[in-house]
């Protein structure tokens, strides 16, 4: 029955489009780890600290929202970057209950001191790709994640 199923063009397609996916964001997660180690912090802290750098201070909801490693311990990785002085927790001013994370001068330094050679970085990653290739991965994960 399975090899009924597996010899389907359809299904077989749909196989190869997982597989590649997949092979692919491995590749990606193996190539950012690497670049991240290079900068002291772990890829969890160092997402943060560019999400912040790019948006303002945020809920953390809205972090984790946004960052494309998903982490276990959310509190943990905060009270890491906060002990070194990265982010600071703020109550906000609309509702005490809702804590918004921002950067530090010292995390805002790091992000300033880091962010073009992180940009360059990814810019290399995919470079074996033209923009319009790109564009259409784009769009075409975002079918696939239904987002579009």
């Amino acid at each position: 029955m399975a090899k009924d199923v597996l010899n389907k063009t359809k299904t077989q397609l749909a196989i190869n489009t997982m597989n590649s996916i997949g092979r692919a964001n491995n590749f990606l997660q193996e190539k950012i780890n690497s670049y991240v180690k290079t900068t002291s912090l772990t890829p969890s802290q160092f997402a943060i600290i560019i999400i912040l750098g790019n948006s303002g201070p945020l809920k953390i909801s809205e972090i984790y929202k946004q960052m494309l490693i998903k982490s276990g311990n959310k509190t943990m990785i905060l009270d890491s970057l906060e002990k070194i002085n990265f982010v600071n927790r703020v109550f906000s001013k609309n509702d005490r209950r809702e804590i918004i994370i921002e950067l530090t001068s010292t995390g805002q330094k790091f992000f300033n001191d880091n962010i073009a050679n992180y940009y360059n970085f990814v810019e290399k990653t995919v470079s074996s790709l033209s923009q319009n290739e790109q564009k259409d991965i784009v769009n075409l994960t975002k079918i696939l994640a239904g987002e579009k």
